[in-house]
């Protein structure tokens, strides 16, 4: 089922820690890439679902780890949180640039970090580290590449590990139709993972049209996570038998191959190798 606009919009946590970063930083111009209503999105499902283990996959500079963190505080209640990015640097910083500020000037309060409540991996594939983090993950961020294969790949990675009902947050559902020349029209895993899944609840928060983008549709998504999706993982196997828009190294498609090994039946790994075999087969993936 899509669920349209019943998802209330917090724009508190979002306020608070950027005044904190401008006033504590004020050298600095962007602190979070992702849009006003799409910040709103993520600490509205917060608040929806009350989460006690959240897990961050694409964290970049590290603004929306901060703003959920100060939310997350916020509300005073036990949690912990793990941010996962396969790069050490980004944009000429460090991964989580901004948590390290934040850290680092006490914005936040200090049990966020004495206590480990949050937890950065960077240099590694989601495979390697999600043993390390556990299961029981109630809440989740996606939000990598954008590009074939890219979320397809970390899905199933982090499947195993969630709660029934665990929500799964995809940001750039629409990037491949927003005209930006920095990225082309298949940007599209992410809204190709949200169509392949299976769920029964699916969120959607349509927006005022402008003249500068004169469609309802967001650029963010969420599902919930029920026995259903996970008996329906094959669609997700399916869809990357399209054509990808790059080729990960021979390493990361072992590690991710062993993962699958591992946790899924033989056909499902079966499908995986199909589509390796014919992207790496495709002419036009050659050039």
């Amino acid at each position: 089922m899509i669920i349209i606009d019943k998802v209330q919009e917090n724009y508190e946590p979002l306020d608070k820690i950027l005044a904190k970063f401008k006033t504590n930083f004020p050298q600095r111009k962007n602190f979070i890439t992702m849009h006003r209503r799409e910040s709103g999105f993520i600490c509205g499902l917060v608040d929806m679902t009350r989460p006690k283990k959240i897990l961050e996959v694409g964290v970049a500079s590290g603004g929306t780890t901060a703003m959920i963190l100060q939310q997350l505080e916020d509300r005073n209640e036990p949690y912990e949180m793990h941010s996962v990015d396969l790069n050490k640097r980004l944009h000429n910083e460090d991964i989580g640039a901004l948590v390290t500020f934040a850290k680092d000037n006490n914005l936040l309060a200090p049990n966020v970090f004495m206590n480990e409540k949050h937890k950065l991996y960077t240099g590694k594939y989601l495979p390697q580290v999600i043993d390390e983090i556990g299961s029981n993950i109630d809440f989740v961020i996606l939000d990598t590449v954008h590009y074939t294969p890219g979320e397809l790949l970390d899905f199933p990675v982090m499947l195993p590990y969630l709660k029934e009902g665990a929500l799964v947050v995809l940001h750039d559902v629409s990037l491949n139709q927003q005209n930006d020349p920095f990225h082309k029209s298949d940007a599209h895993a992410t809204v190709l993972l949200f169509s392949a899944v299976y769920a029964k609840e699916k969120f959607l928060n349509f927006k005022p049209e402008t003249k500068w983008v004169p469609y309802s549709y967001p650029n963010i998504a969420a599902f919930r996570v029920d026995h259903t999706t996970r008996e329906a993982i094959e669609n997700v196997f399916l869809a990357l038998n399209l054509t990808w828009h790059y080729l990960p190294s021979t390493e990361e498609l072992t590690i991710y191959r062993q993962f699958y090994k591992k946790h899924y039946p033989a056909e499902i790994v079966d499908l995986f190798d199909e589509a390796v075999k014919m992207n790496l087969n495709n002419v036009a993936l050659k050039k």
